[in-house]
């Protein structure tokens, strides 16, 4: 709507789980509470329904209140911003979420680090992938082509740390792909690496991979351009020039990973596949997003309080936001440690 603030357009991805908490709702409206007669979203976001919701998600199913909170904001959001909904009463449900109980900040770090591995352990999984492709390949080609991309998806969720539906949906082909190879501008706002900037100093015109995403295909806004790091282009470009077109059936929908059936893979496929080759391999479940944190982890004790450097990776506008998140892993010990160390310096200097 033309007349809504600033910011308040939500992303296709944000209005996917828009309409998954909306349906919950109104399953337990008609099925739990036997409500009748709803047939719009302001009879459905009662306070008795939705505060009934609340208690029986919480106690019933066990979910945890950061997840239910997080998906009454966006109902919360909609009808609190929407032109279509000014007026409506909503005095209750704000109140209502805050009294949601959620986990201490030191329960949910305990929570995400026991999902956590070490960085070494998604390093070694695609090689342990890669060394299924001899069975895999007297099963046929298709069945080849799946353990290609499975290790690839691996490989590059450990370097790059992409959001799920970046990878998913990122396209190959078309006017405008996310994903391509050409010669870079002679002026443009691309970091270059070493390897990068010798092989344009001996051909100007040479072609490297690349990626872009635009404002809106980013969850945090933000235009994101950069060279594919040199770790990923061998494994790419094996996929794209021997395998991938064995996973094709009919059309092309070009998009970089296929399923066995020819066509985009979906959020449950990519994770089963990540998921399940970490549960196999590394004997611990850990999905696509841990990704991110596992990677944050391992950059941040090598280099720390380097968070502007973690938030461009991350795709993130400032590096408040990673900071927030990642700070406490430089917490009263880490400072405790770099006193230490610092004595040691002045001590060995004074010798």
């Amino acid at each position: 709507a033309w007349d809504r603030p600033e910011g308040a357009p939500i992303r296709p991805a944000t209005a996917m789980n828009l309409t998954e908490t909306i349906s919950r709702l109104y399953g337990f409206a008609i099925n739990i509470r036997r409500e009748t007669g709803i047939a719009s979203l302001l009879q459905l976001a009662q306070r008795h329904i939705v505060g009934g919701f609340v208690e029986w998600s919480i106690t019933v199913r066990q979910v945890k209140g950061q997840s239910l909170t997080s998906s009454l904001r966006l109902l919360y959001g909609v009808l609190h911003q929407h032109p279509r909904y000014e007026g409506a009463k909503l005095d209750w449900f704000k109140p209502l979420l805050d009294g949601i109980p959620v986990d201490s900040k030191a329960v949910h770090k305990k929570r995400k680090a026991e999902k956590c591995v070490e960085y070494s352990v998604i390093q070694a999984i695609p090689d342990k992938i890669h060394a299924q492709r001899l069975k895999a390949a007297k099963r046929g080609r298709k069945q080849l082509a799946v353990v290609v991309r499975n290790e690839l998806i691996v490989r590059w969720l450990s370097v790059l740390i992409w959001r799920q539906r970046n990878i998913r949906e990122c396209r190959i082909g078309g006017p405008t792909p996310n994903l391509y190879k050409a010669a870079v501008p002679a002026i443009t706002t691309i970091d270059m690496p070493d390897w990068a900037v010798k092989e344009r100093r001996i051909n100007p015109d040479v072609a490297l991979w690349q990626f872009h995403f635009t404002e809106e295909e980013t969850k945090t806004g933000c235009t994101v351009d950069s060279l594919v790091p040199h770790q990923l282009i061998e494994p790419l470009e094996e996929y794209l020039m021997h395998h991938r077109k064995d996973l094709l059936s009919g059309d092309d929908p070009g998009t970089l990973l296929l399923n066995q059936a020819g066509v985009p893979m979906s959020q449950n496929q990519v994770t089963c596949v990540v998921a399940g080759n970490m549960l196999k391999y590394g004997q611990r479940r850990v999905t696509p997003h841990t990704f991110r944190d596992i990677l944050c982890r391992a950059w941040l004790k090598d280099h720390p309080q380097d968070y502007l450097t973690l938030s461009r990776h991350l795709w993130h506008s400032s590096p408040d936001e990673v900071i927030e998140t990642y700070g406490s892993l430089f917490n009263e010990s880490s400072g405790v440690c770099a006193v230490e160390s610092w004595l040691d310096e002045r001590e060995a200097e004074s010798k």
